[in-house]
């Protein structure tokens, strides 16, 4: 099991990013490598939520199903997918800081059924490429919602 975590402060209040964050399906518009996103179950996003997102992944195109799995509006969420034999948990956690809200995404990679430590060097090996997608995604949802209109919010 390996983790990456990465933050960015955004000029703006919690529940205007907490809303960007959750907007499924606008998140192909707002994050550049993400190329299309199908939901699988409807009603918004809360527990339980389903959707299969298409994304570049390292100069290809790469389909995964993905879940919400805690939920805890304006505070946090997590959501879980599979892949390849691993487990892949993703906990975003948002928190106000002087009219500002920060924003932090972990990212866990673990193993079903793996040794403990066998997914060691994948971790060293990908880690700072998985930390580099995760800041571009804040980066991209930054820009967004600090220079969007309050309308297309």
């Amino acid at each position: 099991m390996f983790t990456v975590t990465v933050a960015t402060e955004i000029a703006a209040p919690v529940d205007r990013v907490f809303g960007v964050f959750t907007d499924l399906e606008h998140s192909a518009e707002r994050v550049s490598n993400i190329h299309k996103i199908e939901m699988l179950t409807v009603g918004g996003f809360r527990l339980g939520t389903r959707w299969r997102e298409t994304r570049d992944v390292v100069g290809r195109l790469d389909s995964a199903e993905m879940e919400v799995t805690s939920f805890e509006r304006n505070r946090t969420y997590s959501i879980i997918h599979h892949k390849a034999g691993t487990q892949i948990n993703a906990l975003f956690t948002f928190s106000p800081v002087d009219g500002r809200t920060r924003v932090e995404v972990e990212f866990t990679l673990g193993g079903h059924g793996l040794a403990a430590g066998a997914l060691a060097p994948v971790g060293w090996a990908i880690g700072d490429r998985v930390r580099e997608v995760l800041s571009h995604d804040l980066s991209d949802f930054k820009q967004f919602i600090e220079q969007s209109a309050p309308e297309a919010r």
